[in-house]
């Protein structure tokens, strides 16, 4: 894998900068940045098709919108047990709150308090579990543009496991990156959050093109309809 040229390709683009601020006015408006989601998933195949100039024209808006709503579904999806948790905890907390003062209450709100100690643990772990498996996720879905096929275990599993070694640099790379690098734009406040964060995400794109260039993938995906 070559990872210094994920920080620098998107600037031999003759668009660049266009393209990167359009994309971060974009990533911030809510709904509309599902569009952003799908522009990186594109990005993804240029990478792996080996195009020359793999950063994608804006002229897609509908098809990337598409893209990105349905892999924001697949994240839902996975997300369901965090929600399921979270609304548990949340019950909890309210009942608690219609107890009194007796010794009885103090029994109750320690219990309370060990029950949901426990299961902010278990959505820590499967938080974790989420992010472990994001890039294979967003590979499966450039691979086939398909809701189903990205949301089974066997595919994004496939992904993983073909080369485990590039994975575990693409992983690390994709939450180092995202963590530390794309917040850097708030030094220079809002302006600098829009270059940032979305080249950021335009360098994690680059690398898991890479990790799909490098596990034959391709030949599968057809576009989505935005009908």
């Amino acid at each position: 894998m070559d990872i210094g040229s994920s920080f620098t390709f998107m600037f031999q683009d003759r668009d660049w900068l266009k393209k990167i601020l359009i994309g971060g006015v974009i990533s911030l408006i809510p709904i509309v940045n599902f569009a952003a989601m799908g522009y990186i998933v594109q990005l993804i195949r240029n990478v792996r098709d080996g195009e020359m100039l793999p950063l994608p024209e804006w002229d897609q808006f509908g098809e990337c919108f598409v893209s990105g709503l349905y892999l924001f579904l697949v994240y839902v999806v996975y997300s369901l047990p965090i929600i399921l948790l979270a609304c548990l905890q949340g019950v909890g907390t309210f009942m608690l709150g219609g107890v009194g003062d007796s010794s009885a209450a103090e029994d109750v709100a320690t219990m309370y308090a060990i029950a949901s100690a426990c299961l902010s643990c278990l959505m820590g772990v499967w938080g974790l579990f989420i992010g472990v498996i994001s890039p294979a996720l967003w590979v499966r879905f450039a691979e086939t543009g398909a809701f189903g096929a990205t949301l089974s275990l066997s595919g994004w599993w496939s992904v993983m496991r073909a080369n485990l070694g590039n994975y575990l640099i693409v992983l690390i790379l994709f939450w180092l990156v995202l963590t530390f690098l794309a917040p850097l734009g708030a030094i220079a406040c809002v302006v600098g959050i829009i270059f940032t964060q979305f080249w950021a995400y335009l360098v994690v794109g680059n690398l898991m093109g890479q990790l799909a260039a490098g596990l034959g993938l391709g030949g599968y995906y057809e576009p989505v309809a935005t009908a």
